[in-house]
């Protein structure tokens, strides 16, 4: 990895990293949220500091090109990303049905209630 991509990949990361800590502290994003983008932020310092591991992680998984390795661990950070925004659509899904029913059950009260009036 030339020294230009090192320093690039670095710059980048930590701009990730603080606007990561921006959105956090603006409370824009909610910390258990901003978890995972907070580790890739950490994967990307790792790698453009020290890129050998990502060497030592190719020769192991038999991945003959770094990058690679790289794509294939970004690539599975994304779907474990994506399989955790839906479960919690699913989960916000469920709240907002219950919540639709209380909501009519309490509109069925106050008119039952107007009505004894």
């Amino acid at each position: 990895m030339t020294n230009a991509l090192r320093l690039g990949l670095l710059l980048a990361s930590l701009m990730v990293f603080l606007l990561i800590l921006y959105t956090v502290i603006r409370r824009m994003l909610n910390i258990k949220y901003s978890i995972v983008w907070i580790l890739w932020s950490l994967l990307s310092l790792l790698m453009a500091i020290f890129p050998e591991i990502f060497y030592s992680l190719s020769d192991l998984l038999s991945i003959q090109i770094p990058v690679n390795t790289v794509f294939l661990i970004m690539t599975a950070l994304l779907y474990a990303l994506t399989f955790y925004v839906y479960i919690m659509i699913s989960k916000h899904n469920e709240e907002i049905i219950k919540l639709t029913y209380e909501i009519s059950v309490l509109k069925k009260e106050l008119e039952d209630l107007k009505k004894k009036q």
